[in-house]
């Protein structure tokens, strides 16, 4: 050794590490089916693949945010559908009227108009 170097005091050998990592499992799990421990008040997944322990507030959380979303999008799907409703009844009303345009013209000029021809005759 090297004579400026100083020995750690208390240079007895570590002590065993009481953690221990668990390996990390390759893959991801959507978690799609919970199981609930009562007796140790815990989550697990239900696929026996992952089996990941699940934290309660987490899980929770997250599934609350995923139905506020699915209702937020729902929504605004209804919202787009009564929009779409409305220019279609507003359209066919349109169209109700010039038709009768057409027919009060034709009746007028007595001449015969084909609307759903390219070239009229």
């Amino acid at each position: 050794m090297n004579d400026n170097v100083t020995p750690f005091p208390g240079g007895a050998e570590l002590p065993e590490n009481p953690l221990q990592l668990a390996p990390h499992r390759s893959g991801w799990c959507s978690h799609p089916a919970i199981v609930l421990d009562h007796h140790t008040r815990s989550v697990h997944c239900a696929d026996l693949k992952c089996g990941a322990v699940l934290d309660p507030f987490n899980y929770l959380l997250n599934n609350a945010n995923t139905l506020q979303r699915a209702w937020s999008n729902y929504r605004e799907a209804s919202r787009q559908a009564s929009e779409a409703a409305e220019r279609v009844s507003v359209l066919k009303k349109e169209e109700q009227r010039l038709r009768a345009m057409v027919k009060r013209l034709q009746e007028k000029s007595g001449a015969v108009v084909n609307v759903r021809a390219k070239d009229s005759v």
